[in-house]
Formats: structure tokens, C-alpha cells, sequence
């Protein structure tokens, strides 16, 4: 059987090597000019902007990679462990982001600092500018994901043929919540990218083939998504669920099984296990030193995550909850973050796969996209299980699934073109294909360079979010900060802002404050400032005082920020309210 299995892959390898091979030799300048398109299409939304604004764990992660750099530099290996997620490949991104604007960062920092804002202070004092050296992070974040994407690309041309490919990852290129998270000196966008190059490239190795390189490439994917979070774990089962339903199929054909049948299964899943620890280890010093120690700090903190939840409230479907918001959050927020090209593409996938419809260009049911949709019903079960939950959380599932889409598209257009005038064909199925990518490009231009602001309109779009999803990760307050600076004597304005450290105080040229504990403490730093900048997160979740939102709440702001049609900050001038009251 096994022998049977390998000559028939090799033929399928050569077919499909000589497919691609032909259409390049073909029409080669096309063929470059795509992939051209292709990769300005996945960094130009992405790597646009870089300096706009700032999300509210990002000056964390800039914290963490000078203390990565910090540590390296004086040989304090077991200093690389900054966070449990556990992050190092930020870390590493970071600290050439250091290396590129600040590389004197390791020899003039008084030592490790905490993440609350000391970062900034040392920068500032060093005549450095932090939103310029998180900038440089991010651009090395979006070069390792564009590079990344491309890479799963290929493995994709192999599995599915060049154009559903093409349509596939144009989607992802366009994805407003894809690109809104790609482009941060953060865990969530690089992860899901590693995480699709692993699965592709291990489906690659699986029904392509066989080849070495391919189980290489999953297993480095696989280590490079380890270490960026540890959610991306959860390819360990998914890989050796793919190699046992494969083996099942062949052991169905053959109908026979045999101890020598095993062997040929275990060895790709061991040695692709073995690559993935490799470059966790190698990429990691902390690993050199006290391996066993970190191993233990990153599952216990993941096991922390999932059965503990939420340490403040959190806003969905209308209510605040304090905990786990429940096993309908991630279908919920996957509706409302993804696109109307991309679900009903989804559903031209489905259809055409139940009804067994076979393609001369294509085959939709393949077995390559149905594990792509397999995987993201077990990690969106998987991550249900925990009980803190974030839509952003479930970013994994949205390229896999975006390219499944482009591959019902391309279905869809197959199965037209087989029904319509042969000569007027080809324009119709181009026409349809180009429609379907710029309707999806259409919510990212809109909401260019706030992606996260796009919110599904089949759902009701920005009107209706508010109402279901919880708004806001700094986006925006960029904004207040820069309408402030506008003011005569900014630089001696002191205001107090939600998310004061990165998302505004990056930007204004004041002093920024942050609210205090207890409402006491509070209350005349409020009362004391020329502003205050409120944000949407604190109406929707009552925080941070009632008394505080109360106040503000019968106050007419003197500036509004609006992103894509909703309120995210309102500035108000404390010189023109009145007190407090009973004061």
C-alpha cells in the first residue's frame, strides 16, 4: 500500500509541477506581474501608517523587547523570559526595531523596567520619540508576515492550483480585521500567519507529494508559532488528527492493515514534533538555561487564562459581564468581524462540496480545504473552552477560512462558465473574480488606517456594534491627542485620558494622567486637569467610576472623534463645566 501511495504522490507532485511550470513558461510576465500584485496587496494595507495610533498593549511589548535586548546584550539568558504568551518572536522583532532606531538602548537604560510607562520616560530622555521606535518593530512585524503569507501561499498553489490561491489570499490580503492586527508590535497577527504556513505546509506534505522540505517548513512554522503564543499548540493534535485520517483513507482503499503501515505514519509526526522544539529552543535563549522552569511558567499561565477569565468586565450583547461571556462569543464575534464576500464565498464552498460538483480547473472538495475548515472548528472549540475570551483570540480561523472562501468563489465561476457563451466566458468569470476581491479590498479602504473599526454590515455594520461587540483598543484616541495639540500652550495642558500610556500620551505633547484607584483619588485629578478624554470601552463597560461616567454623561463634550460612523472619544474642556456637585 505504501509503495502504491508513494508512486501515485510522485505522479501528482510531477502533474502539478509541470502545471505550474507551464503556465509560468507560458505566460511568464503575467504570472510575475500576479504575484507582484500579490504581495503589494498583503504589505500595503499593512505597512501604511505605522505611526498613527497605538493599541493598549503594544507599549507593553515594547517594554518587554528592550528588556529581551536588555538582557541578550548583558548575557542574562534566562532575562529573555519576559511573558508567559510567550511572545519571543515580538521580542525579537522589537529589539531590531531598538537596534534600528535606538541601538545605544541596552548601554544608557538604568536597567529592566516595568511595563506601566517607563519606557516612554527613558526614551523621551534619551531624545527619542517611543512611537517612532515601536513604529520600527512594526514594520519588521509586517515584513516577517508578508514574507510569511507568501510563503503559504506557494504551499496553497500547490493544493489548490494557482487562481484559487490568487482569490484565496487576496481575501486574506483584504481582510480589515486580518490587517488591523498584522500590523502591531503584538502576538495575535504573527501567530495566525505562522499558523496557517504550518497547516499549509503540512497538507502540502500530506497530498502533494511527500516531500521533505514541506514537513521542514510545518515544523519550523510550527516552533516560530509557539513562540509567539501558546495557543498555537494546538497544531500538535490538529497535524496528528490530519495524519490519522489520511492513514484511515488509506487503510479504507487498501483494506488491509499492517504493522508496517505504522512506521511510514509516526516517523513525518515525530520529526516534525522535533523541528517545532528545535526552533523553540534555538530562538529562545531562556530555554538554554532553565528549560524545564520556563515550559512550566508558559502552561501554568495558559492554564490560568482558560479557567480563571477576565480580571475586569468585559461588554458583550449587551450586557457587562465579569467572567466567562459564554460558548456563543466566538461564533457571534466571528459573524461580526468577518466579511459578507467572505461568508457567503463560504457558503458557495459548502454548497459545492455536498452536491459532489467536480471542476475541470478545480476540485472543492478536496481534502486539503476541508481540513483547513476542520481546523477552525476545533480551534474555535478549543478557545471557547477558556474562559477569557477576545475576539482577537480567534484570529487563526480567519485566513484558512478566507482562502477556503476564494476557493468557492472560484468554484462559483467555474461552474458559470461552463453554462454561458464560450468567447464571453472568460470576461464573465474575470469580471466576477475581480468584483469579489474589491468588494472585499472596499471595508479595508474604508476604514483605512483604523481597520479595527470595520464591523460586518450583514450584521447591521458600525450602526448596530455597539449594541453586541466591545468597541475600541486605543484606536482613536490618537485623534483626541492630536486635536489637543492643536490648542495654544499644549505642552502645559495636563490631561487625563483612558488608555493614557501608548494610546495618547504617545501623541500629546502634555502631560497625559491616568485615573487613580478609588474614585477619592480620582476625583481631583479629574476636576484638576484642563481635559478629559473618555472613551467608548468606558461606556460600555461602567468603567472606570460610576460617579465619574455619571458626571460626564450630563456634560456636553466640546470635540467628538468618530471612526466609521462611531463615537470612539469625546474631549471635554473641564474649564467650561461646572464641579462637582455638593462642592
Amino acid at each position: 500500500m505504501r509503495k502504491s501511495n508513494r508512486v501515485l504522490n510522485k505522479s501528482i507532485e510531477a502533474r502539478d509541477a509541470a502545471k505550474i511550470e507551464g503556465f509560468q513558461g507560458r505566460q511568464g510576465w503575467l504570472f510575475g506581474l500576479l504575484l507582484a500584485v500579490l504581495v503589494l496587496a498583503l504589505w500595503v494595507p499593512r505597512g501604511l501608517a505605522l505611526d498613527r495610533f497605538v493599541t493598549v498593549d503594544e507599549p507593553k511589548w515594547l517594554a518587554r523587547s528592550g528588556n529581551f535586548y536588555l538582557a541578550l546584550a548583558n548575557g542574562d539568558l534566562e532575562g529573555t523570559f519576559t511573558r508567559e504568551h510567550p511572545g519571543v518572536t515580538v521580542t525579537w522583532a522589537g529589539l531590531i526595531g531598538f537596534l534600528w532606531r535606538y541601538p545605544a538602548y541596552a548601554g544608557e537604560t538604568p536597567g529592566r523596567l516595568t511595563e506601566s510607562g517607563e519606557i516612554a520616560e527613558v526614551l523621551k530622555e534619551h531624545g527619542k520619540q517611543p512611537i517612532e521606535v515601536l513604529e520600527a518593530g512594526r514594520i519588521v512585524i509586517v515584513l516577517a508576515i508578508t514574507a510569511v503569507l507568501m510563503a503559504a501561499f506557494h504551499a496553497a498553489v500547490l493544493l489548490f492550483g494557482f487562481f484559487p490561491a490568487l482569490i484565496g489570499f487576496l481575501l486574506i490580503a483584504f481582510d480589515p480585521f486580518l490587517i488591523g492586527l498584522s500590523r502591531l508590535l503584538h502576538l495575535d497577527g504573527l501567530m495566525s500567519s505562522l499558523v496557517l504556513l504550518s497547516l499549509l505546509a503540512f497538507l502540502t506534505y500530506l497530498y502533494r507529494g511527500r516531500r521533505l522540505f514541506d514537513l521542514v517548513l510545518s515544523g519550523l512554522a510550527a516552533g516560530l508559532g509557539w513562540l509567539t503564543k501558546s495557543p498555537a499548540f494546538i497544531l500538535v493534535p490538529v497535524v496528528g488528527l490530519l495524519s490519522l485520517i489520511e492513514f484511515g483513507r488509506e487503510v479504507l482503499k487498501a483494506r488491509r492493515l499492517r504493522w508496517m503501515d505504522i512506521w511510514p505514519v509516526v516517523w513525518p509526526l515525530l520529526l516534525w514534533v522535533g523541528i517545532g522544539s528545535l526552533t523553540f529552543v534555538l530562538l529562545w535563549p531562556a530555554m538554554w538555561v532553565n528549560p524545564l522552569s520556563v515550559l512550566q511558567r508558559v502552561f501554568t499561565e495558559a492554564e490560568i487564562y482558560a479557567t480563571e477569565g477576565h480580571s475586569t468586565e468585559i461588554y458583550f450583547a449587551g450586557k457587562v459581564i465579569t467572567g466567562d461571556p459564554g460558548w456563543r462569543f466566538y461564533p457571534v464575534t466571528y459573524l461580526w468581524r468577518s466579511t459578507p464576500v467572505v461568508l457567503l464565498g463560504l457558503g458557495l464552498w459548502l454548497a459545492g462540496s455536498l452536491i459532489r460538483y467536480r471542476s475541470t480547473k478545480i476540485k472543492p472538495a478536496t481534502w486539503p480545504a476541508a481540513a483547513l475548515v476542520l481546523f477552525a472548528l476545533l480551534f474555535t472549540v478549543f478557545m471557547t473552552f477558556g474562559s477569557k475570551k477576545f475576539d482577537r483570540y480567534l484570529l487563526p480561523i480567519y485566513a484558512p477560512l478566507d482562502l477556503v472562501a476564494g476557493i468557492g468563489w472560484v468554484m462559483a465561476a467555474g461552474w458559470l462558465g461552463e453554462r454561458i457563451y464560450l468567447r464571453k466566458a472568460r470576461l464573465i468569470i474575470l469580471f466576477l473574480l475581480v468584483t469579489v476581491v474589491l468588494g472585499q479590498a472596499l471595508g479595508a479602504l474604508q476604514t483605512y488606517p483604523y481597520y479595527l473599526s470595520y464591523y460586518n454590515p450583514l450584521m447591521g455594520g458600525s450602526a448596530q456594534a455597539p449594541q453586541v461587540m466591545m468597541i475600541g483598543w486605543g484606536e482613536g484616541i490618537d485623534q483626541a491627542a492630536r486635536y489637543l495639540n492643536g490648542k495654544p500652550d499644549a505642552e502645559r495642558m495636563r490631561v487625563i485620558s483612558w488608555y493614557p500610556d501608548g494610546s495618547f500620551s504617545y501623541f500629546f505633547k502634555g502631560e497625559t494622567l491616568g485615573a487613580a484607584p478609588e474614585w477619592e483619588q480620582t476625583e481631583p485629578i479629574v476636576f484638576g486637569s484642563d481635559y478629559v478624554v473618555t472613551y467608548i470601552h468606558q461606556w460600555q463597560r461602567g468603567l472606570p467610576f460610576p460617579e465619574m461616567l455619571a458626571y460626564f454623561s450630563k456634560q456636553t463634550p466640546e470635540q467628538v472623534i468618530i471612526l466609521n460612523g462611531l463615537e470612539y472619544a469625546q474631549i471635554y474642556n473641564m474649564h467650561t463645566l461646572p464641579g462637582p456637585e455638593g462642592k
